[in-house]
C-alpha cells in the first residue's frame, strides 16, 4: 500500500483519534491558510498597481496579526502534541483550538469583507466538519463566538466605527481591473476552504458508510457460517411471501437438520463441530440458485427460501442439497474424516397461498421430523 493511501485509511479513521488529536487537526489547519493571506500580502505589495487594488498602511499593519496568528497555531501544535502523550482526552483543548481557529478566521475574513463569499464558506462549511469531528458543544461554543464576532464586525462597518473590508480599494467606474482582481481574491482565499471540507466530509462519510455496511452485514449475518442468520431468514421468508399473494409463484421452504451433530460435538469437540457447520453451509450454498437464500435457523439447523418453486421443484433442490451434504468429509485435526448427513422437511404454500411465516416453518418441521423418524438422511415433504 503506498504512503498516500496509508495516510488516506488513517485520516479516514479520525472519528476513532482522541479528544486532543481531533483538536490537534485545526491549528494545523489553519497554519497554510495563514501562510496563504501571508503570501497573498506579499504578491500584492509587489504589483505596480498595488495602489489601485489595496489599502497599502492597512496591508502591511496586518503583517504583524498574521504572524501572531502563526505563532499561536505552532504553540497549539506543540501543546496538543505534549498532550496527546500525556491527556489525551482533555476536552479544553478542543474548545481553545476550535475558538481560536473560527475567531482567527473571522478576523481574516473583516480584512477582506466578513460578508464576502470567502467568509460564507467558511461560516456554514466549518460548524459541518465540526459537527462530524468534534464535540457538539465544542463547535455550539465555537460558532457562537464566530457568529458574534462577525456581527460585530459587520454592524460596526454599518454604522461607521469600522471599515468595511478595510484591505479593499473600491474599483473606480471603467476599470475592471480591481474587481476582478478582489473576484479572484475571493476565490482564492474560499478555494482551501472549500477543498479541506469537501476532503474531510468525504472521508468521514465513506468510513460511515463502511462502518453502517459492516453493521447492518453484522444484523443479518450468521457470524460462524456467513449465511442469513434466523431473524434474516425470516424476515426474507415474509417479504416473499406476499409475493405469492400478489403474483401467483409459490414459494417453498428447506428446513433442515444436521444428523447426529451432538454426538460429532461430543466426539471430535467443538471446534469440529463449527468446521462442520460451516462446511455444510458451503455445501448447501451451492446447491441453490442466485434466487434462493440459506440461513441458520438455529443450532445445527439450516432454513432454505425458495422463491417462485412449486412441490416438485423444492423436492428437486432438497435432494441435491442432501446428497451434496452426504458427501461430505469434514477433515478433524487427527486426519480423520467426520462424515456429515442431513434432515430435510419441505413445505410450500402452493395449495394454500395465504400460508403465514410460521404455519410454512411448523410444516417444514412437521415433515423434518417425520425424516428423522424415518432413519434421517432423507427428505420429506409436508402434507403427505
Amino acid at each position: 500500500m503506498g504512503s498516500f493511501a496509508r495516510w488516506r485509511n488513517e485520516f479516514a479513521g479520525l472519528l476513532e483519534w482522541s479528544v486532543v488529536d481531533k483538536g490537534l487537526l485545526l491549528p494545523y489547519m489553519l497554519l497554510p491558510l495563514f501562510l496563504q493571506y501571508a503570501a497573498w500580502g506579499g504578491y500584492v505589495l509587489l504589483r505596480e498597481d498595488r495602489t489601485q487594488l489595496v489599502d497599502i498602511v492597512f496591508l502591511i499593519g496586518q503583517a504583524g496579526i498574521i504572524a501572531a496568528f502563526i505563532v499561536a497555531a505552532v504553540l497549539l501544535i506543540l501543546l496538543g502534541r505534549h498532550l496527546r502523550r500525556h491527556a489525551p482526552d482533555a476536552l479544553w483543548f478542543q474548545y481553545v483550538c476550535a475558538t481560536f481557529y473560527s475567531l482567527s478566521m473571522v478576523y481574516c475574513g473583516y480584512i477582506i469583507g466578513s460578508l464576502s463569499f470567502a467568509a460564507g464558506v467558511v461560516f456554514m462549511g466549518a460548524p459541518v466538519v465540526g459537527f462530524i469531528i468534534l464535540e457538539r458543544r465544542v463547535v455550539y461554543v465555537a460558532w457562537g463566538a464566530a457568529l458574534t464576532a462577525t456581527l460585530v464586525f459587520a454592524y460596526a462597518g454599518a454604522i461607521g466605527l469600522l471599515q468595511v473590508a478595510p484591505a479593499l480599494v473600491p474599483p473606480t467606474p471603467g476599470d475592471p481591473a480591481n474587481q476582478l482582481f478582489w473576484t479572484t481574491s475571493t476565490l482564492f482565499f474560499a478555494a482551501p476552504h472549500i477543498l479541506s471540507i469537501m476532503l474531510i466530509a468525504d472521508l468521514t462519510l465513506v468510513r460511515w458508510r463502511e462502518r453502517e455496511l459492516a453493521f447492518r452485514t453484522l444484523s443479518y449475518t450468521d457470524a460462524l457460517t456467513g449465511v442469513h442468520n434466523r431473524r434474516s431468514i425470516l424476515g426474507i421468508l415474509e417479504r416473499e411471501l406476499p409475493r405469492r399473494q400478489r403474483m401467483g409463484p409459490p414459494v417453498a421452504v428447506l428446513l433442515i437438520d444436521l444428523d447426529h451433530f451432538k454426538r460429532i460435538n461430543d466426539t471430535w469437540g467443538h471446534p469440529v463441530g463449527d468446521l462442520v457447520l460451516v462446511h455444510s453451509a458451503d455445501a448447501l450454498g451451492k446447491c441453490l440458485r442466485a434466487s434462493d437464500a440459506l440461513g441458520r435457523y438455529g443450532g445445527e439447523e439450516f432454513l432454505v427460501v425458495l422463491p417462485d418453486t412449486d412441490t416438485t421443484g423444492a423436492l428437486v433442490i432438497a435432494e441435491r442439497c442432501r446428497a451434496a451434504l452426504a458427501a461430505l468429509a469434514v477433515n478433524a485435526e487427527n486426519g480423520q474424516h467426520v462424515r456429515v448427513t442431513g434432515s430435510f422437511g419441505v413445505a410450500s404454500n402452493a395449495r394454500d397461498p395465504e400460508l403465514h411465516v410460521d404455519a410454512l416453518v411448523r410444516q417444514a418441521d412437521e415433515a423434518l421430523y417425520r425424516a428423522k423418524q424415518a432413519g434421517r438422511n432423507r427428505v420429506e415433504l409436508a402434507g403427505t
